[in-house]
C-alpha cells in the first residue's frame, strides 16, 4: 500500500484502512478510517465488525473513532 495514498486519496480509502489494518499498522489504519469517514466511504458501516481491524480494538482511538461513525454502544 506504499503508493496508497497518490492512488486511493479520493476513493477506496475504506479499503486501503482494512489492509493496514490486517498488517498491524495501526496508525496508518486509523488514519486511513478517519480519510473514509471524512469522504463518507459506504464502507464504514462495517468497520466495527471487520476482521481485518482486530488488531485496533485496543488502542483508545477505537472507541472514538466508533463513536465518530455513530458506530459505538
Amino acid at each position: 500500500a506504499a503508493g496508497a495514498d497518490a492512488q486511493y486519496h479520493a476513493a477506496e480509502a475504506y479499503h486501503v484502512a482494512q489492509v493496514y489494518g490486517a498488517r498491524g499498522e495501526r496508525d496508518l489504519a486509523f488514519a486511513w478510517l478517519e480519510r473514509a469517514c471524512d469522504q463518507c466511504d459506504p464502507g464504514v458501516t462495517e468497520t466495527k465488525l471487520d476482521p481485518q481491524f482486530r488488531s485496533l480494538h485496543a488502542d483508545p482511538r477505537w472507541e472514538k473513532l466508533l463513536r465518530k461513525m455513530k458506530l459505538a454502544n
